[in-house]
């Protein structure tokens, strides 16, 4: 009896690891999708820029999801039509090695006033 629990513990503390990296990972991926999305009204208002849009993200995802996302990159591009912004990094890592990959991407178009017609 005594060597089962011996031979279980370590595959109990192991799903155990493998649970809350699985809740880490899953904070961490809400994180960029959130500062993502934030990032993105910020950059397509009227007025807003690419600078303006990745100081947001970059704030809101330290807000979020503080050291729960590592090796965190942000991008941001604004044209005429469009704003896009790009967020990704890793989860971090309480099982030894296993570092997943977060990311999200997301666009819209830039909002711009339109006069409307007086015919």
């Amino acid at each position: 009896m005594s060597t089962e629990v011996v031979l279980y513990a370590p595959l109990l503390f192991l799903l155990i690891l493998l649970g809350v990296q699985l809740a880490l990972w899953a904070l961490a991926q809400l994180g960029v999708q959130h500062a993502a999305n934030h990032a993105l009204q910020t950059t397509r208002v009227s007025g807003g820029t690419a600078a303006t849009g990745h100081a947001d993200a970059t704030a809101v995802l330290e807000q979020v999801a503080g050291r729960a996302v590592t090796d965190a990159r942000v991008s941001v591009d604004r044209t005429a039509d469009t704003a896009t912004v790009a967020v990704s990094g890793r989860a971090v890592a309480v099982v030894p090695g296993l570092r997943l990959p977060v990311s999200t991407r997301v666009g819209a178009p830039v909002e711009r006033f339109r006069p409307t017609d007086t015919d």
